[in-house]
């Protein structure tokens, strides 16, 4: 289900005429019918103030407000080019994310040594959407059935919601000041999986309902500048199914598209 906004554009003299008689360089204002999602990229800009929803170019034409979207394999194949495309011109939607990407460290790919969360740093992004848990919850990692190089003193949940903190607080230090989307991760579906991996993908799915979406909710509501995207609960609440996935972790284009609507 979409949501109604209201948004205000501006009439240059020299554009097409067909107005309903105004004349030049007045306000239009203009009713569009949004995804969720998008809703909440909207909300955000508006959180972030006049530098993110009108930036300009020294000639004074409008520069593209700049989406950052950080995670791990999940966000690297597909939603945000879906993105892009019902944003518009008007933005530009790109993705900083690496496969097996973490929040916690001694992992196989911890998200904040990567080169693409160096990249997003440089990016001077309005907004960042951030969807990252899915492998944190990896029994190996999250139930300690492996060792991991890490120097932080304490379990994998509380490694979990500090480094995740951290990782927000950085964001919205970088000096474009960017409005910072949580996301909750998309559901897991073991049944999808070949028959070897669903006892581990079913450990994995317990891990992430239970404990890390969990986290993440108290992790939204705590760091400032945070707003919380459910795309679990949005997966889950309208009609998700493991046909959405290829082995049910990572999705297809069918599932990117209703993530994104």
């Amino acid at each position: 289900q979409g949501v109604t906004i209201v948004t205000r554009s501006r009439k240059y003299e020299g554009a097409d005429r067909e107005d309903r008689g105004r004349p030049d360089n007045t306000d239009i204002w203009e009713m569009h019918l949004l995804p969720p999602f998008l809703f909440l990229i909207f909300a955000a800009l508006l959180l972030a103030g006049p530098s993110a929803l009108a930036s300009t170019a020294e000639d004074d034409t409008p520069s593209p407000r700049r989406l950052a979207c950080a995670g791990d394999s999940n966000t690297n194949k597909g939603y945000p080019a879906i993105l892009q495309s019902m944003l518009g011109d008007g933005w530009t939607a790109d993705a900083y994310a690496a496969g097996a990407a973490t929040v916690i460290d001694g992992t196989l790919r911890p998200y904040r040594r990567t080169d693409e969360y160096r990249s997003l740093l440089a990016s001077s992004p309005n907004v960042v959407i951030v969807m990252l848990g899915t492998n944190d919850a990896r029994p190996l990692y999250w139930d300690e059935l492996g060792e991991r190089d890490t120097g932080f003193e304490g379990n994998p949940s509380q490694e979990f919601r500090h480094g995740y903190l951290e990782l927000i607080r950085e964001l919205r230090g970088l000096d474009s000041g960017p409005e910072v989307l949580v996301a909750t991760p998309p559901p897991i579906y073991p049944e999808k999986a070949a028959e070897k991996r669903r006892e581990d993908l079913a450990r994995r799915r317990d891990n992430l309902v239970g404990e890390v979406i969990p986290l993440i909710r108290e992790v939204a509501a705590e760091a400032e500048g945070a707003t919380l995207v459910d795309v679990h609960g949005h997966m889950s609440a309208s009609g998700g199914s493991a046909d959405l996935t290829h082995d049910g972790v990572h999705y297809n284009g069918a599932g990117y598209r209703k993530m994104c609507g």
